[in-house]
């Protein structure tokens, strides 16, 4: 069973982002790609043109052509 779902808030899929980058969870490339693409599709719905959302070394950027993008700092 995935630990990824639409059930998670965006603030816990952030926090999964981060906990993922910082090798604290284990996750399968499908279930990366999962969070990758529920993040931007939050971010689209939820951030206006041109914010972004950030936890710990995860940041979430909806770009003021509406492009959206997860960064993972390293």
């Amino acid at each position: 069973m995935s630990i990824v779902t639409e059930e998670l808030t965006t603030a816990q899929l952030m926090k999964l982002a981060a906990d993922y980058n910082a090798q604290r969870v284990t996750l399968t490339d499908d279930e990366r790609a999962e969070l990758v693409a529920l993040l931007k599709k939050r971010a689209s719905e939820e951030l206006e043109l041109g914010q972004e959302i950030e936890c710990e070394t995860v940041r979430v950027v909806r770009r003021v052509t509406g492009a959206v993008g997860v960064y993972f700092k390293s």
